[in-house]
């Protein structure tokens, strides 16, 4: 029993825990600027959201840039990352909240989350405010749901899903589920499939023993692990751009999933 408490104790204990008071202090004086920064960004999504809908887009990838700086995460992009602008649908790989705030630094896209999401104290008020797509995850609905993110992207929005449905623990990627391009069979909308990579942690490049310092999976308690990575003096993510796809050159959804997956799958293996 006492073996068994020590290890639940020592689940998010990193190696690389190592602030100085100094560290600390710069941590709590970074989130005292962000907590100031975003609280009147909040009012103007609110307040403006409809009448400026620029405001509604942009906002969030300011609010992203925030949670970014404030963790110290560097991030490096390799790709054609400028020619990703014309994409209807991105996609990656999918580690943990963090990813979020990475790929949402970059450009205005709406991410789809599973309706659950909607009722999470805090988390689902700010991924209402960032614009966050909400669906069902019963069959029933599966047809209204395909016809509302095709809706979308026929309106020009720009969508992001997580195919695999859920996090991994980052040691592989895990099977896409083929439900989540029902939208785009058949249809002329244009892919940028993105490879998320955390490629060290303080410096120190991670493996197998510090993913889950990153990764969030399974039945992680939230608190403990956000703390964990807090206490981080930086991290450092990889996002690797692959060629872009257009869905209507495959035959059916399932052709186009399992394609997307293994592209995935060989460069995150590889890298």
């Amino acid at each position: 029993m006492q073996l068994s408490m020590t290890v639940k104790q020592n689940l998010y204990y990193s190696p690389i825990d190592n602030l100085s008071y100094l560290d600390h202090l710069i941590f709590n004086l970074k989130l005292i600027i962000v907590v100031a920064l975003s609280i009147p960004l909040i009012f103007v999504v609110i307040l403006f959201e409809k009448l400026i809908p620029f405001v509604g887009k942009w906002l969030p990838v300011i609010f992203h840039k925030l949670i970014i700086w404030l963790l110290s995460v560097r991030i490096e992009c390799e790709g054609e990352i400028n020619k990703s602008n014309d994409c209807n649908l991105y996609i990656s790989n999918h580690l943990s909240y963090l990813d979020i705030p990475i790929l949402g630094s970059k450009y205005p896209v709406r991410f789809v989350a599973k309706s659950e999401v909607e009722n999470w104290p805090l988390f689902g008020f700010l991924a209402k405010l960032g614009r966050t797509i909400f669906i069902s995850r019963k069959r029933s609905d599966s047809l209204d749901q395909k016809n509302k993110i095709l809706n979308l992207l026929s309106s020009d929005e720009k969508i992001f899903i997580f195919p695999e449905g859920t996090t991994s623990d980052g040691n592989r990627v895990l099977n896409f589920k083929p439900s989540s391009f029902s939208a785009l069979e058949g249809q002329n909308f244009i892919i940028q499939p993105i490879v998320i990579v955390y490629a060290d942690l303080n410096g120190i490049p991670i493996n197998r023993w510090l993913r889950p310092v990153i990764a969030w999976y399974g039945d992680m308690e939230l608190k403990p692990h956000l703390s964990s990575l807090a206490h981080l003096k930086s991290i450092k993510a990889r996002l690797i751009y692959l060629d872009k796809v257009n869905a209507k050159k495959f035959a059916s959804r399932k052709d186009l999933s399992k394609y997307l997956e293994n592209k995935i799958k060989k460069v995150y293996s590889s890298a």
